[in-house]
């Protein structure tokens, strides 16, 4: 039941109140201590660590925001950008960003059973701790199916049940990833976002997950 009401409390006040902040000041990241300078060094670093080629391709930012990370995408690799969010005022915003995207007002797994695109890169920041365990790996699940052949789904804020810090409602538990670990056309990478962005401005120990479909 807490658990619950706090997540309720964080998607419906907290995350409408940082979208009305950044639509007066501008900002492109719905976080309160992150920038979308911030944002775009994140995609950057993950493009870079997976040596992905962007170009043209195909990709999904599910919890969108006002669109930073498409629209570094877009301005540098000319991708193709989709983002799906649930408050009306970021979408809004990443229109106005990324003219060219396509995005969605609704729930991420609304989306993800009506999709019939196939993606070179998902990205999952700070999102999927919204969602019960058992909701998480189906949202994962479903965005494996519609990866291309070399593609990316990058797991970003990722936080374990034995942290102290657990600013998300259902941080997974120690052993959430391991069946991705031991199939054979999933390739597993993880790395602490300390490592991989420099100094965080979050808990040092939170990880970024990428898996990349291999067939």
């Amino acid at each position: 039941m807490f658990k619950s009401l706090k997540n309720f409390f964080h998607i419906k006040v907290i995350m409408n109140f940082y979208s009305l902040r950044n639509y007066f000041t501008n900002n492109g990241a719905v976080w309160l201590k992150l920038t979308g300078s911030d944002l775009e060094t994140m995609v950057s670093k993950v493009v870079e660590h997976k040596n992905l080629n962007l170009r043209g391709k195909n990709v999904l930012d599910l919890g969108c925001g006002t669109g930073t990370m498409l629209k570094y995408l877009v301005d540098n690799y000319n991708s193709n950008a989709y983002g799906v969010d649930l408050i009306r005022l970021n979408i809004r915003q990443a229109r106005k960003h990324v003219p060219s995207g396509n995005f969605y007002r609704g729930d991420i797994r609304d989306y993800l059973d009506e999709m019939e695109n196939k993606f070179d890169m998902v990205i999952l920041y700070g999102v999927i701790g919204c969602f019960k365990v058992n909701e998480q790996k189906i949202i994962i699940k479903n965005i494996l199916k519609s990866l291309n052949p070399g593609g990316v789904l990058w797991i970003g804020a990722n936080l374990y049940d034995d942290f102290d810090y657990k600013f998300q409602t259902y941080p997974v538990p120690s052993d959430f990833y391991d069946e991705y670990k031991s199939l054979n056309e999933l390739n597993f990478d993880e790395i602490t976002e300390e490592e991989l962005f420099g100094k965080h401005k979050y808990e040092p120990k939170q990880t970024s997950v990428m898996i990349t479909y291999q067939p």
